[in-house]
């Protein structure tokens, strides 16, 4: 029986949130509060649980935990969850649904370990009462979910059964707001907004798109419960050990401190520059009853403010940063007027901005007081906070993009000749020549010739000989990490700039730069830019399309040329299998050099267009080389489950999968580190007995399942595919060669 008293409990939030969340609990009357990676633990009696389900701005989920325990085995956990004692969390007659999450005991499937504490819940009730609830995964009246981690079985109860960000505003909105409302409150609370609410301040959002931050203001500062509005729709209300009378006494208590917010609640004013946002922000204002508090208009931030006056208060936004507007320039340019706005018209007031580019709050001109960082959905942000005053007024960062390197030529004309940029340049011409004697042996006309080889100027600079306009250089910059000075990492772009054209004997206008993070997922196929630009490089004979500006790779992963040329030696007069095939460069190579068939997997249109141009640009018989639009882990499951007459045969595959990826195209999550075991076991049952697989990946500290090595002969080829000019980052990528046993070829299933 479940002390009521003190129950153990979990909540999940965002990404970033945990400490947040931790302290919003405590202020909610929770105990025992720990923050965890996904969320925080906690202990509460039942009406303060209650209050945190009402009352948390933060929170994703609140979990009731009724099981923590260890499994000797996999096979223990159905008779585990039959041993709970169901009859006193819902009725035989009810529905329920099942949901699970973590790995271990040989189980690293999320479907699998459902099904298994499924079947558990439903053994209970036969042994009980002879008959069963049914399952319900839409609309059920208890939704349970296990967590494992190794051996440990932690089983709950969602109390809430949907997220709590849903504040129920935006119900029936055709939209996708590109700020959850829970962390939008997060960030309302960084930026000091309870207390400058509660001090009659005013709040301005001047990008305020869908609305999401005003509705949540005017939310906090009115003292309205996040969760009043979709009380009754909470599963709470179904649970058998519901206590219905506490839990209509909070949400009485709750409506009344509503009532009495809404008259102390201060000026809240937005505006955007299109009037299909500020319809749908007026939609949710109203539908959230702040149709006479919150005032809205059309206009840009270049327009200035003629407003009328306003109490000095807060300025917070969430202006586009490279996702949303096709060409980075245009986004700089905005950040540039949004800063002159706020220098202009909002002195005195304290500013918050949200960006996932850090680089582009150096634009605004205004010095950061502080800098929180965030997760927005799967993006890395910062929340930059801001005194706007003249005394931390500054002038923007130059420009980046295409013409970077005439920029500062013309900005700084006399900084190629300083000590900085005369060592860099040095450095570039010792690699050089080294380098270009390796090209020009083994005819490699596209190769990277600096790789961060002097950390302070981190950098990676790749060649490129087109055949249509000759050389072009793609210089990236590595986003400093926060021990680096920001003004000291731009001044050395700057001087390593400033030599480039000298130094690789180009014009400055065709040295292409841009900004990345070291590798992280699938962000090499964000769109950047809308160029559509095409060149024509030649790799192992072959023709490959490559693209400078549009994205934040070119089409060609330099570092895998070797890879590539093995994958060609492999399937010559043979059958291959290209899975996550970008833009199948690996494919039109084996193609080219005398593969039998192919068949080349990607879920992006653009890609496999991009992949159909490769071929053409080779005369690739498209009808035994086919490329195929699907979610490569959805196509895997069904392939690989098939009969063995019509399962598809290959003699190599070669897999390359992003390290992450959370597309709108797929089914759930890619974690490459979490999945490539699974991944590589079903694609092995599409390979022929004599067959190969060659993986790879370029996650940094990726490790290969031990159950792969196990059941599967496996050949570490890295170093053998680490290219000359890769060398010195060899942790680039990973490579494995995956062949069944030859005694027991039956175990590569």
């Amino acid at each position: 029986m479940l002390n009521m008293k003190s129950l153990s409990c979990f909540a999940t939030t965002a990404g970033g949130l945990n400490e947040l969340c931790r302290e919003e609990f405590m202020s909610l009357g929770a105990t025992e509060v720990k923050a965890q990676p996904r969320g925080i633990a906690f202990q509460a009696d039942i009406e303060t649980l209650y209050r945190c389900c009402l009352w948390s701005r933060l929170a994703n989920r609140i979990f009731l935990v009724v099981l923590d325990t260890k499994l000797d085995s996999q096979d223990d956990l159905t008779p585990t969850i039959a041993k709970v004692d169901w009859k006193k969390h819902m009725s035989a007659e009810g529905t329920f649904a099942v949901s699970f999450s973590g790995k271990g005991l040989g189980i690293d499937h999320s479907h699998y370990g459902a099904l298994k504490i499924k079947d558990g819940i439903v053994d209970y009730f036969r042994d009980f009462s002879g008959s069963r609830p049914e399952v319900d995964r839409y609309s059920p009246d208890l939704r349970v979910h296990g967590h494992l981690n190794r051996n440990r079985l932690t089983l709950s109860i969602d109390l809430i059964g949907y997220s709590l960000h849903q504040r129920g505003y935006r119900e029936g909105q055709q939209v996708t707001a590109p700020l959850k409302e829970n962390v939008a409150a997060a960030l309302l609370m960084r930026a000091g907004w309870p207390e400058i609410a509660s001090n009659g301040g005013c709040l301005y959002d001047p990008m305020c798109g869908s609305g999401t931050f005003l509705v949540e203001a005017a939310m906090m500062a009115s003292d309205l419960a996040p969760g009043l509005e979709k009380a009754d729709q909470m599963l709470l209300n179904h649970w058998k050990m519901h206590q219905p009378q506490i839990w209509q006494d909070l949400i009485t208590e709750a409506q009344h401190r509503e009532s009495e917010g809404l008259r102390n609640l201060p000026d809240i004013y937005g505006s955007d520059a299109s009037h299909k946002s500020l319809d749908i922000a007026q939609e949710a204002i109203e539908n959230a009853g702040y149709a006479d508090s919150i005032e809205i208009k059309q206009m840009t931030v270049e327009q200035g403010r003629k407003w009328g006056d306003w109490q000095t208060g807060l300025v917070i936004s969430n202006p586009p940063y490279g996702e949303r507007l096709g060409e980075i320039e245009e986004v700089k340019e905005l950040y540039q007027h949004l800063g002159n706005y706020l220098k202009a018209e909002f002195d005195g007031w304290q500013a918050a901005i949200l960006t996932c580019n850090s680089e582009l709050g150096m634009y605004l001109g205004i010095k950061a007081k502080r800098s929180h960082e965030f997760a927005n959905g799967p993006l890395e942000c910062k929340l930059l906070r801001f005194d706007i005053a003249k005394e931390f007024h500054r002038e923007p960062a130059i420009k980046g993009g295409a013409d970077i390197a005439e920029q500062v030529q013309k900005t700084f004309p006399d900084l190629a000749n300083s000590e900085g940029a005369q060592m860099f340049a040095n450095r570039l011409r010792k690699n050089l020549k080294q380098l270009r004697k390796w090209a020009n042996r083994t005819k490699a006309y596209c190769y990277r010739v600096y790789d961060a080889d002097m950390p302070e100027y981190s950098l990676a600079i790749d060649y490129y000989q087109t055949l249509e306009e000759g050389e072009w250089l793609v210089v990236n910059e590595y986003a400093p990490p926060k021990t680096v000075d920001r003004q000291k990492a731009k001044k050395r772009l700057h001087e390593a700039m400033s030599v480039l054209p000298d130094v690789m004997e180009l014009p400055a206008g065709k040295i292409i730069f841009k900004v990345r993070e070291r590798q992280k997922g699938a962000s090499q196929y964000e769109r950047m830019d809308e160029s559509k630009e095409y060149f024509t490089v030649i790799e192992n004979g072959v023709k490959l399309r490559v693209n400078f500006q549009d994205y934040l790779d070119t089409g060609l992963f330099l570092d895998h040329r070797d890879v590539r040329a093995k994958v060609a030696e492999l399937s010559k007069g043979k059958s291959l299998l290209n899975l996550f095939c970008y833009t199948a460069s690996a494919t039109a190579i084996a193609a080219a050099k005398g593969a039998k068939s192919s068949l080349s997997v990607d879920m992006s249109k653009t890609y496999l267009f991009w992949a159909q141009n490769n071929f053409w640009a080779n005369q690739i018989d498209d009808r035994k080389h086919m490329l195929e639009r699907a979610d490569v882990i959805a196509w895997l499951a069904e392939e690989a489950d098939k009969s063995a007459g019509e399962k598809k045969q290959f003699d190599v595959i070669f897999m390359d999968p992003p390290s992450f990826s959370s597309s709108k195209k797929m089914e759930g999550v890619l974690d490459i580190q979490r999945d490539h075991g699974w991944m590589i076991r079903k694609a092995m049952q599409l390979l022929t007995p004599n067959g190969v697989m060659v993986f790879s990946n370029n996650l940094r500290k990726f490790k290969l399942d031990e159950l792969v090595e196990m059941q599967f002969d496996v050949e570490d080829i890295t170093r053998k595919t680490m290219p000359e000019d890769f060398k010195r980052n060899q942790k680039i990528h990973q490579v494995w060669l995956i062949r069944p046993h030859k005694k027991s070829p039956d175990k590569a299933g």
